[in-house]
């Protein structure tokens, strides 16, 4: 592998992972999105949600770091 073919590699993931961040953040600011279910049940899955929005920005902190390297 080269270091261009590394370099893109890097560029896609960044941007593959921003964008699901963005998506997922979008989602979660969404008002009233669990208002079909028991409200015990959406706390459940809210806090479910916000593990998922913080483990794609740890992902993309983990590649934005690299990519300085």
């Amino acid at each position: 592998m080269t270091l261009s073919n590394i370099i893109e590699i890097k560029e896609r993931a960044s941007d593959k992972v921003y964008s699901i961040y963005l998506s997922k953040l979008r989602e979660s600011l969404q008002p009233n999105k669990y208002w079909s279910i028991d409200p015990e049940r959406a706390k459940e899955l809210e806090k479910a949600f916000d593990k998922e929005v913080e483990m794609w920005s740890y992902i993309l902190t983990l590649i934005e770091k690299d990519n300085k390297l």
